[in-house]
């Protein structure tokens, strides 16, 4: 049996304390890297009460950890994650890999030449219903998909490169590289853009639209898929197929296992056999092209 791999968690907000959880189950949390404030502290405290806080330069230079684990703010992404492949530590880091293409190639070039994994955490990209919906376009061509996705905030981010990140991820897995992007609607309330519809189009006439509204008081994600005979619904962790006979949905596919567990446990696999993510740097960089297509429109 392989030794667990020895890590290091790098921010710990809502989404980095999802992490701390999953990776503690599958990984040897050595360090937290954060930021001080006394709710950190205090669910450090309480969940991880043995593992010590230490600043991201200590950690670099601790020979014992292998690899880092992201999750901080975008801007932050390219910077830590580049000194972590400098000091020659796998990197998980939070998506989008970084704000431009420019800094997500860098960052795939130094993993090369280190020969070290960098894996970005496109977690809808693990997900078992994505997986099954891969499966039907085996055989079923899908001619349109329309995401949609509500809920409220956050507003820290900018919204395309912090939501739409995911279901562009989505369309490329599906899809691959869009011919054509174009916004065809974007409304401000709270930021300069809090709602947004995006319509891409394919090689094959397959045209996909993206909406996305983080000012909505119901919180609700999904995944309409119109193929040549059969419409499919992903919604949450079930899938659903279209009855035209009833006019009803009926349930297909249900997933058991969270995207969560997969992607944590896909990274260490990855470390411990070296094997190329799903999501690595040319993925990442991929996903980034079509986010700075859109942000200069």
């Amino acid at each position: 049996m392989k030794n667990k791999t020895k890590i290091a968690i790098i921010g710990i907000g809502r989404w980095g304390k999802n992490l701390a959880r999953e990776f503690g189950k599958n990984a040897d949390i050595k360090a937290f890297c954060h930021t001080e404030k006394n709710e950190n502290i205090d669910w450090l405290n309480k969940n991880f009460p043995k593992i010590p806080s230490k600043n991201y330069d200590s950690i670099l230079k601790d020979e014992d950890i292998e690899a880092v684990i992201i999750a901080t703010p975008i801007n932050t992404h390219h910077k830590l994650a580049k000194q972590a492949l400098l000091a020659g530590k796998h990197v998980f880091v939070e998506k989008p890999i970084s704000e431009t293409v420019k800094q997500a190639e860098e960052l795939t070039r130094l993993a090369s030449k280190k020969q070290l994994i960098l894996f970005v955490g496109h977690i809808f990209s693990y997900h078992p219903i994505l997986a099954k919906v891969k499966s039907i376009t085996k055989r079923e061509k899908i001619k349109k998909a329309i995401f949609s996705w509500h809920k409220l905030g956050t507003f820290k981010e900018d919204l395309v490169l912090n939501l739409g990140s995911h279901d562009i991820a989505i369309a490329l897995e599906l899809f691959k590289k869009p011919t054509n992007i174009k916004i065809t609607k974007k409304i401000k309330s709270v930021t300069r853009c809090d709602i947004i519809n995006l319509d891409l189009k394919f090689k094959g006439n397959t045209t996909c639209s993206i909406y996305l509204n983080r000012i909505s008081n119901q919180k609700n994600k999904t995944a309409t898929f119109i193929a040549d005979k059969n419409v499919y619904l992903w919604e949450n962790n079930s899938l659903f197929k279209l009855n035209k006979t009833k006019n009803e949905f009926s349930l297909i596919f249900e997933s058991k296992t969270t995207p969560l567990e997969i992607e944590v446990k896909e990274f260490i696999n990855c470390i411990q056999n070296k094997k190329t993510p799903l999501t690595n740097g040319e993925f990442g960089t991929e996903v980034v092209k079509v986010l700075e297509k859109i942000k200069h429109q």
